[in-house]
């Protein structure tokens, strides 16, 4: 069987559907990762073949221009935000449409599997008659029809022309949430155990040494450091730096120097695998991106998201975890740094925290794992 998979070039949309590759590959099936030259050095690097669709084009470049290059206002409302990034997902999908339908065409895959935001995969796919799975890329969040609406709308051109009355639906979904956390199921939804994928990397000796007090781990993802928000993630690490505690800030080596003198128990750690890192933490400080919130979860960890950095599954993701009761949300519209030391003080105080999150850690590891979920993909390719 040949399983073409499309993602978005960056880690956040590449990295969740690693595991779920790599095991149908392990099962003996073909499998050929296409997508815009960006996505070129994350595949390489996970060890799978991958074949570029013409033009160099970055998702950013997607979100922050329109169709015809002219440079847009990001939104800094939730209804705002579900507009900017349906909208943007679907000038990606416009962009790349025509050279991922060749290599349809000339591979003929068996299935296409996608990240949820992949509007060409399910667009190609129908065009040519194969099945399409979508694999989510963390805890999802329930207003995805309204941006789905929008994608729809910037799509429209290229819709018609495929006899398209609306953006297709996919004959089935990977969903990786714990049942407690998951919105509203439909009936093709397939459970999927959470397996984290990083890249490659060697643990430093620090992880495996017993902590003599807590430790944090800090990160703000790959983007807001890149645009310029390391300053400003420094001044967050002075202020955790207030409470008895280790932290492990994990920034780009590059912006590592941006952050400013760093407090005695601060290590500045880089790129790490994380996956491997969480089970020596205590909590985790963060800006709500679906691979952390899920890598937590998935080592049993409080967590604090700090809505600072905007992205679509951040307002509704931060919501649920604090209703769950196994995390917190810092909403402000600077960011607050009185406010993330509070949150995180009662994290680390509040015992419950961690064994509210300690239960959906059990959740995901009751959760059907890739191996088992391959015989599911195989049915669908085969019927």
């Amino acid at each position: 069987m040949r399983i073409l998979v499309n993602t978005g070039p960056s880690h956040g949309l590449y990295f969740p559907v690693v595991p779920m590759a790599w095991a149908l590959r392990a099962a003996g099936h073909d499998v050929l990762v296409a997508g815009t030259e960006g996505l070129g050095p994350l595949v390489s690097g996970s060890g799978l073949p991958f074949v570029a669709v013409p033009g160099p084009y970055h998702t950013s470049e997607a979100m922050i221009t329109d169709r015809a290059g002219q440079r847009l206002v990001p939104p800094d409302d939730e209804a705002g935000v579900l507009e900017h990034m349906g909208r943007g997902f679907a000038r990606l999908a416009a962009r790349t449409h025509d050279g991922l339908s060749d290599v349809v065409r000339r591979w003929r895959p068996d299935l296409v599997l996608s990240d949820v935001h992949a509007y060409g995969a399910g667009l190609v796919a129908r065009e040519h008659g194969v099945p399409w799975v979508e694999h989510s890329i963390g805890l999802g969040y329930r207003h995805r029809p309204v941006m789905d609406k929008w994608g729809a709308e910037e799509l429209a051109p290229e819709l018609e022309r495929a006899g398209l009355a609306g953006l297709p639906q996919a004959d089935l979904t990977l969903d990786v949430c714990p049942p407690s956390l998951r919105a509203e199921e439909a009936a093709t939804v397939q459970p999927l155990r959470y397996a984290p994928y990083d890249a490659p990397g060697t643990l430093p000796e620090w992880v495996l040494r017993e902590p003599e007090r807590p430790r944090l781990l800090l990160s703000m993802g790959t983007v807001w450091p890149a645009i310029g928000g390391a300053p400003l993630l420094g001044r967050l690490v002075t202020a955790l730096a207030s409470l008895d505690v280790d932290i492990v800030a994990a920034v780009d080596d590059q912006y590592l120097e941006q952050l400013g003198p760093l407090p005695p128990q601060v290590v500045g750690a880089g790129w790490m695998p994380l996956g491997s890192v969480l089970p020596g933490c205590d909590v985790v400080v963060h800006h709500g991106g679906g691979g952390l919130t899920m890598a937590a979860l998935r080592a049993g960890l409080p967590q604090l998201q700090v809505r600072y950095l905007i992205t679509a599954e951040q307002f509704d993701s931060g919501r649920r975890l604090a209703e769950l009761g196994v995390g917190r949300q810092a909403v402000s519209e600077e960011l607050d740094l009185d406010a993330v030391v509070e949150s995180t003080t009662a994290l680390l105080r509040d015992s419950g925290y961690r064994e509210r999150a300690g239960k959906v850690r059990d959740e995901i590891a009751a959760m059907p794992p890739a191996t088992d979920v391959v015989a599911v993909i195989e049915a669908l390719a085969g019927a």
